[in-house]
């Protein structure tokens, strides 16, 4: 996934020119990458339904308004998502700075949407359901992909930042100690204008994580592949019977994010841990995903034997790291 990346000033007026030159201009900067893919997107189709409807592009910025809240309610009448909304709105200001002010009713009605219609978000997914993915990537002999989903869900990792994830990112000179992971300039990041890390404390995932830098060049992924990670996943799920509980990659951060909690029940260290800029998103991403868990009712049986699988794994590797000499 490309990304947007800081980098030193240079020392010279020239050198500036030369690095500025390749990274763009401020306003192709305003925005990440991926981001902009999605705006650019979002401002096309709405360039088609007014082609479509013939209705052409107003000269006059106040007039804008009643033109793209009819589209809100195009979208709305015909299932679209939210998202798409949202992006087009946002898309068209960035274009048009001087459209901000302008779209009280757009603007209204988009809040109206919010307000009536909750969004799907990926529920939390359990730690059972970690250990049995886990046990059956294992199974299958995917052991980057069982890692993956560790680092995931223990590092309450954004879908993004774990596809992103390299071994010259990983620090982890020893099996036994915490690994750090540096995730650069994430999306609070950027927010902050610092970069960030996660430390990983599990013993199971440092002793997987070590090995696995120690077994490759320094710019190997930890995804390889994000199209062949995300089919893996879904076939994970298949296999396991785990498909109705709509499980999706960013299950593994919101899952991580509830087992933190119940281990130490301290709301600031959760929002550290998950890197949160605004406390009110974490706690409505906490509460909601406390609530599913509790309803929640895995086929424990069926997971049983790759739960095992994993379990068994753990143990033998933790066994053979006692009776290793650390270099």
């Amino acid at each position: 996934m490309a990304k947007s990346k800081r980098h030193l000033e240079g020392r010279t007026k020239e050198a500036r020119a030369r690095i500025r030159k390749d990274i763009g201009t401020l306003k192709s900067l305003t925005v990440q990458p991926q981001t902009r893919k999605r705006y650019d997107d979002a401002r096309k189709r709405f360039y088609v339904f007014l082609k479509k409807e013939g209705i052409e592009i107003p000269k006059k910025r106040e007039q804008f308004d009643l033109i793209l809240a009819e589209y809100l309610e195009f979208l709305w009448a015909n299932g679209e998502g939210r998202g798409l909304a949202s992006d087009t709105v946002a898309s068209l200001q960035d274009f048009d700075p001087r459209l901000k002010g302008q779209l009280n009713l757009t603007w209204r009605l988009l809040k109206t949407w919010v307000i009536n219609e909750i969004p799907s978000r990926a529920p939390p997914l359990p730690e059972t359901a970690l250990y049995a993915m886990v046990g059956w990537s294992l199974f299958k002999g995917h052991e980057q992909f069982a890692l993956s989903l560790l680092v995931g869900f223990y590092g309450l990792l954004r879908t993004g930042e774990l596809f992103d994830l390299r071994t010259s990112a990983v620090y982890s000179a020893n099996p036994c100690k915490p690994a750090i992971l540096s995730l650069g300039l994430t999306k609070s990041g950027k927010r902050a204008g610092a970069a960030e890390s996660v430390t990983i404390h599990v013993q199971d995932v440092v002793h997987r994580l070590y090995h696995w830098k120690k077994s490759n060049t320094p710019q190997t992924p930890l995804v390889p592949s994000s199209h062949r990670w995300r089919d893996l996943f879904k076939r994970c799920l298949s296999e396991l019977k785990l498909e109705e509980f709509q499980f999706r990659p960013y299950s593994l951060r919101r899952g991580g994010a509830t087992f933190w909690f119940g281990k130490h029940g301290s709301f600031d260290k959760l929002l550290t841990q998950g890197r949160w800029q605004a406390a009110r998103t974490a706690r409505i991403y906490l509460n909601e995903g406390l609530a599913i868990l509790a309803e929640l009712k895995l086929p424990s049986k069926h997971l049983k034997p790759m739960v095992n699988v994993y379990l068994n794994a753990a143990r033998s590797s933790a066994e053979k790291l006692e009776q290793t000499p650390v270099e």
